[in-house]
């Protein structure tokens, strides 16, 4: 009884001290004492929280740009590339692809033979081999004039789609174009591809490379055939023969030893060969950068589960709407940020601006045709206009009706005295400039809200834009707005 009495005791004592501690912090604090917050847990909150001018978006938005690992997969290297270019490519990658990211390891042949080797071992399913035309399979001296015409024509619908798809926005060819800076230097993928690969890697990246970001078109059969020719075939795309100097001549680069497919062969079976390619593949750390089948274990990936999305989150993984576009803190910046497009872009202009897009900004960031479906495309608006817009919605000084033709007229003489059309032009017959966006119908394009948002303060909209502040006035303001709001396709032309 005694001992129950004790426990009992300290028990009350114990409840207490704790009531009493509680009052006293309450009387501390009730008294003036300011509550001091740890500066990490201020620093974290900083981090982490949503700006106020930001919505809160359904799902968490993925940035191609911080992937785990910027290499492609390993497994199936062999078969996509050719075996004496990956053995010029491991010995000095940045003398084989300029733009080159891999470091130059300072590899021995034997140990170029043992890698390759090795890579050969670990790869999986063969490239699916595709059903060409004979006279496609011949060098264009061997054609007949038939044959040639027929080629042709292949090759011209695949420069077509090429240029439709603005390949040489994220790819440089010889150094030149690549302004995104994320896809590798084409100016020689014919000594390093075959046709059945590229023809599969074009109909289907994300197989190929889950994490890739280059996008996935939605070409048709007819599409790949042509840009797989048009890329197999035009010049540039095909080293250039290099010509010797007049004058003094220069002393001859040592010869870099080339692994053939005839040696591979005879060696890709070679067990000690290839665990000696295992072992150099691991200490050089290349699991790093790539993921490779075998060597999983010392730096695993976390592979994202993307089978249950769809919608515009699935559009923005397949597409890649982020390598170029910016939404609040993810994504690229060399397209408009899409943070508040639905308040910015009107839907029914976006709707079919997403399917066949349209030459804005004639200088350059000239949206590809991903060959959209219109169900894709209201996916993506729909998304746009709910989620991605401001908090407070911006005024609108047109909502109850369009501006009169002397508020028009107004804003034309504004538009042409502060030099507008420098940058900018507003109509084909009077032309303008061209590097700034192309104005012609921009009263379909934007809402006339965000024009007078944007034109109060341009650079607090766009801090990367290059467009003055004119300190324009109220009444300025609503006149040059009127002006631009008129600018719509009218009936007849």
């Amino acid at each position: 009884m005694r001992l129950r009495f004790m426990v009992s005791l300290q028990k009350v004592t114990f409840v207490m001290a704790m009531v009493g501690l509680s009052l006293l912090v309450i009387g501390k604090i009730s008294s003036g004492q300011e509550r001091k917050i740890d500066a990490l847990y201020l620093e974290l909150d900083k981090k982490y929280r949503i700006p106020e001018q930001w919505t809160v978006l359904p799902f968490e938005l993925e940035d191609p740009y911080k992937r785990i690992k910027n290499g492609p997969p390993l497994v199936n290297i062999i078969h996509k590339a050719k075996v004496e270019w990956l053995s010029r490519w491991v010995a000095n990658p940045r003398a084989v692809v300029p733009n080159a990211k891999m470091p130059n390891l300072g590899l021995e042949f034997e140990e170029i033979k043992a890698i390759i080797a090795y890579l050969g071992s670990i790869a999986e399913k063969e490239v699916p081999q595709v059903s060409w035309d004979a006279f496609l399979l011949k060098k264009e001296e061997e054609l007949s004039e038939d044959e040639y015409d027929k080629m042709d024509k292949v090759y011209n619908n695949g420069k077509g789609v090429w240029g439709r798809a603005r390949c040489t926005i994220c790819h440089p060819i010889k150094g030149v174009g690549g302004n995104v800076g994320v896809g590798p230097d084409l100016g020689e993928i014919t000594t390093k591809v075959n046709r059945n690969w590229l023809y599969d890697w074009l109909s289907n990246t994300k197989s190929h490379f889950p994490d890739t970001m280059m996008a996935q078109y939605r070409f048709n059969d007819a599409d790949v055939r042509g840009i797989v020719e048009f890329i197999l075939r035009d010049t540039q795309f095909i080293p250039e023969e290099k010509e010797e100097e007049e004058g003094e001549a220069k002393p001859a680069k040592p010869e870099v030893k080339v692994l053939t497919e005839k040696e591979f062969g005879s060696i890709r079976k070679d067990s000690a060969l290839i665990e000696k390619g295992r072992d150099i593949v691991e200490k050089a750390r290349c699991f790093v950068c790539h993921d490779i089948k075998g060597i999983p274990d010392l730096m695993p990936v976390v592979e994202k589960k993307r089978e249950g999305t769809s919608g515009f989150e699935r559009l923005l993984y397949e597409i890649r709407c982020l390598t170029c576009h910016r939404i609040q803190d993810k994504g690229g910046t060399y397209a408009p940020n899409l943070t508040i497009a639905g308040s910015k872009i009107k839907m029914k202009w976006e709707h079919e601006f997403l399917q066949t897009p349209d030459i804005i900004r004639p200088l350059s960031q000239q949206m590809p045709k991903f060959n959209l479906t219109g169900e894709e495309a209201k996916a993506a608006t729909e998304y746009i206009e709910k989620n991605l817009i401001t908090k407070e919605a911006l005024p609108d000084i047109y909502k109850d009706g369009m501006p009169s033709a002397e508020v028009v007229a107004a804003g034309e003489k504004v538009f042409y005295e502060k030099g507008c059309n420098t940058c900018h032009s507003e109509s084909i017959a009077k032309g303008g400039g061209v590097v700034g966006p192309n104005l012609a119908t921009v009263g379909e394009r934007l809402q006339p809200a965000y024009i007078l948002y944007h034109l109060k303060n341009p650079q607090q909209v766009n801090p990367q834009g290059v467009e003055p502040n004119f300190g324009l006035s109220e009444d300025e303001l609503k006149q040059l707005v009127g002006f631009l709001v008129d600018h719509v396709k009218k009936e007849g032309k």
